[in-house]
């Protein structure tokens, strides 16, 4: 059996799952529970321990897990914390090799006075240069680990294993697809404060970046334009979603033409900028790629409109990452593309354990 845990900024998810006879994996319990309900004023980076203990052990009394009892839980440290890059190194040992990943590591990652903590795995030859090879390096700070570990060990769960937001996306999007052999598909993650990009091929570099706008950032906008509160906004954007911000003189025939413009200058359109000057700039430094598919998830894809608002800024067609796809059992759960972390991190957990 294996636990994945994503420990949101809005909410705290949670898969349970294991392997049937055949090495199938089956999920068996899946469960959300939100970090801070009701609030009039909320700031993600304020959020305290305590917050997410209550939330988790909520969740896992509602699911009717003892965490004590679960040998390796598996959590995912956000992506804003950590870095993932495909680098191209000189064949060598593995202990050269993790002493020029940790120097490597200080360049991309926002250093808080503690020293980095690397992970890496060696993907193969490169096919251009045959004496180096493709690595994939994963860093964050020991301070990022202590603080993940510090709230992971207040619900009552073993320290376990740590995973990264954009591996564990990896892993639920590998688990029900194949790489392209040609060009790439792109995964994009909105979560509550912050969204993640994906790019990955066979034979192109694995990708990732981090964009600080997301649902947090939708609710923000939402309160400045209607002078509301966090909570009246919230609930107006689980409701009108992009529409939210519209004007609503914006139908009539007789509104001024720059009036409509600057009115559609949203926190929407500034993240479909911000997607496709990343893709832009993907394809720029990678020769000859191409896009395939795209696959969306994380809880703020829901804000009704958003997606289909992303598909026609972008000129693309998006389908959802749902971890739960053919499982009849969990077909009434409620957003279930926003459990992809958790569902990568479970399987992570089943592969450790085999």
């Amino acid at each position: 059996m294996s636990i994945g845990i994503d420990f949101g900024f809005s909410d705290v998810k949670i898969i349970f799952a294991e392997k049937d006879a055949e090495g199938n994996i089956e999920i068996k319990k899946a469960g959300t529970r939100p970090v801070i309900t009701g609030e009039n004023d909320f700031d993600p980076d304020k959020l305290a321990t305590a917050h997410w203990t209550a939330a988790t052990q909520e969740l896992t009394t509602e699911l009717g897990i003892l965490p004590k009892k679960v040998k390796d839980p598996i959590s995912s440290i956000s992506g804003r914390n950590t870095s993932v890059k495909q680098l191209t190194t000189l064949e060598m040992d593995k202990n050269e090799l993790a002493d020029s990943l940790e120097f490597e590591a200080r360049k991309h990652i926002p250093m808080d006075g503690t020293e980095p903590v690397i992970d890496f795995h060696i993907l193969g030859q490169n096919e251009q240069e045959l004496d180096k090879n493709d690595v994939l390096l994963i860093a964050t700070t020991k301070n990022t680990i202590l603080q993940h570990d510090k709230i992971k060990k207040s619900t009552g769960f073993k320290s376990g294993i740590f995973d990264s937001d954009p591996i564990s996306l990896s892993n639920t999007y590998s688990h029900f697809h194949e790489l392209p052999e040609d060009g790439v598909d792109i995964i994009i993650n909105i979560g509550n404060f912050s969204t993640t990009l994906i790019a990955w091929g066979q034979k192109h570099r694995f990708f990732t970046r981090e964009l600080d706008i997301a649902g947090y950032h939708f609710t923000k906008a939402i309160m400045q334009k209607r002078n509301i509160n966090y909570n009246e906004a919230e609930l107006i954007k689980r409701e009108e979603g992009v529409n939210s911000l519209s004007d609503d003189e914006s139908s009539s025939a007789e509104v001024d033409p720059l009036a409509i413009k600057v009115a559609e200058s949203t926190i929407f359109n500034q993240l479909s900028d911000e997607l496709r000057k990343t893709l832009r700039y993907y394809m720029k430094s990678s020769n000859q790629a191409f896009f395939n598919k795209f696959y969306i998830c994380g809880g703020s894809a829901y804000v009704p409109g958003l997606v289909e608002f992303i598909a026609e800024n972008l000129n693309i067609d998006i389908e959802f990452l749902n971890p739960f796809e053919g499982n009849s059992e969990f077909s009434d759960i409620q957003n279930p593309a926003q459990y992809a972390v958790a569902f990568g991190c479970a399987i992570r957990g089943l592969v450790e354990a085999s």
